[in-house]
């Protein structure tokens, strides 16, 4: 079995390493997940598609010493959360981790084009979901009173707002302070909660706003990807590594001061 890891839980450091990571079929999370079974933690991928059934055997594959299981849920539907996260923790023998990671985008149209079901949407599955799936996995740290750590994923868009993304900004604006609020509550429990920030990342989400943002230029594909390239200061889109990089440092002891915070993964645009 994987080595466990013991640390001081009034340092705020990650006692174990078993962790859930939502909307892990594929894309950022698929990428945490594939780095936290790489350095060694058993973990549990739940998503609303049977594809995390197949992208978690896929895992496992990689590592015989490690427990993997797929979990299919929506994360903004209260039942399927509890009873995603009550399984992930039996199966692991216990939880140590969460990374919030499951969202969608929403559609890109003015406020006022914007129907109520469609702004609701966003913020059940990016906020409310969040809140359901940290509530519940908040829940099996306290009991276990081993301390722990949560990561919510939250948006550049959550910084600050553009034309056409309010549901989607508002939502992850939300995660933010949601972050803020659960890591001044679960902060004398030794659990530290921080958000990852991401911006312009090279996911089939962002590559479908490329793809409208080169209609509304009447430009092709790659054009309009340049064209968002060339305001990225360090001149390239994100991967699921830099994520999946920053994601694995926050729940790592090196991080075990790091509580409240919000990391940009943007490549600079906040500077430019």
């Amino acid at each position: 079995m994987v080595g466990h890891v013991s640390r001081d839980r009034r340092q705020g450091g990650v006692s174990g390493n078993r962790a859930i990571v939502t909307g892990a079929a594929r894309g950022l999370g698929e990428a945490v997940a594939s780095r936290l079974v790489a350095d060694g933690w058993h973990v549990a991928l739940v998503d609303v598609v049977d594809e995390v059934e197949t992208t978690a055997a896929a895992l496992a594959a990689t590592a015989p010493d490690a427990t993997v299981v797929g979990i299919v849920a929506d994360v903004s539907r209260e039942n399927d959360v509890e009873r995603a996260v009550t399984q992930a923790a039996d199966v692991l023998g216990g939880l140590d981790a969460l990374v919030n990671n499951a969202g969608i985008g929403g559609s890109d149209t003015p406020v006022v084009d914007t129907s109520l079901d469609a702004f609701h949407r966003v913020l059940d599955v990016n906020l409310v979901g969040s809140f359901l799936v940290a509530r519940a996995v908040a829940t099996v740290l306290l009991a276990q009173g081993s301390g722990g750590a949560i990561v919510n994923l939250g948006s550049i868009l959550g910084q600050r707002g553009e034309a056409g993304s309010a549901a989607y900004s508002a939502s992850k604006a939300g995660v933010t302070l949601l972050t803020q609020a659960l890591a001044l509550e679960l902060g004398p429990h030794a659990i530290r909660v921080n958000t990852v920030a991401p911006g312009n990342m090279a996911t089939e989400m962002h590559w479908e706003y490329v793809r409208d943002l080169a209609a509304q230029m009447d430009v092709g594909f790659d054009e309009a990807r340049d064209h968002v390239r060339s305001g990225i200061p360090l001149g390239r889109h994100g991967t699921g590594d830099d994520i999946a990089g920053t994601v694995a440092w926050l729940l790592s002891d090196d991080a075990s001061y790091v509580t409240g915070q919000t990391i940009g993964v943007n490549g600079g645009v906040v500077l430019s």
